[in-house]
């Protein structure tokens, strides 16, 4: 373990079962949000945005209700902070990467009022199981460019990317680890299929 210096795990659909009635968290959001404005875009094309910045996706996709949109896109996420869950295995996984001197980051593309009560709810920072967690709104840009990870490499003094792993379970969050030159590992845990993943170019995908 020693060569690996720093892992950055993205984290709904990765470290973060986000299911509620039935569908992952941010689609059930997006569709609520959009629908409720009048707004309809099929579940597919949804999916295909994972892992992106949530605002910048609703500015595509919403046109001049956008700013609506996002408000009722929150408030879904919001109400529903509380009923998502860690993926099994994820605080032993981060304990042991710790335990082993390895720095460990949770990034999102969920906003700040978002991602601080949700790591809040799961308790990551309060049982010292991350370093550090980071958004896309924070660094101004959404993935795939590696801004996020670029960021945490500066933050914990990581300067060889090679002694980084990218942990994530979307397209989006695997190019951004190949765009940041880190080593890149996919995951199946969230709602995009391992032909999408492989097409990313990750260095492997967990099975």
């Amino acid at each position: 373990m020693s060569r690996i210096k720093l892992v950055v795990f993205d984290m709904a659909g990765t470290t973060v079962d986000d299911e509620v009635d039935g569908l992952p968290l941010v689609l059930k959001s997006y569709d609520d949000a959009l629908r409720s404005h009048g707004v309809e875009v099929p579940m597919e094309a949804l999916n295909a945005q994972r892992g992106r910045d949530k605002w910048t996706v609703i500015k595509e996709l919403g046109g001049d209700k956008a700013e609506a949109i996002y408000s009722a896109f929150i408030g879904v996420l919001s109400q529903n902070i509380t009923k998502v869950r860690e993926v099994e295995g994820t605080a032993d996984t981060f304990r042991f990467l710790r335990e082993h001197g390895v720095r460990v980051v949770a990034s999102t593309g969920f906003p700040v009022e978002i991602a601080e009560p949700m790591i809040e709810h799961l308790g990551w920072l309060r049982n010292e199981l991350i370093d550090g967690w980071v958004c896309s709104e924070q660094v101004g840009a959404s993935r795939p460019d590696p801004a996020m990870i670029v960021s945490s490499m500066k933050k914990y003094g990581v300067s060889d990317p090679r002694a980084v792993i990218k942990v994530d379970d979307t397209v989006k969050g695997i190019e951004e680890g190949v765009n940041a030159g880190v080593y890149t590992v996919g995951v199946l845990t969230g709602t995009q299929s391992i032909q999408q993943l492989s097409a990313a170019g990750p260095d492997t995908i967990l099975r």
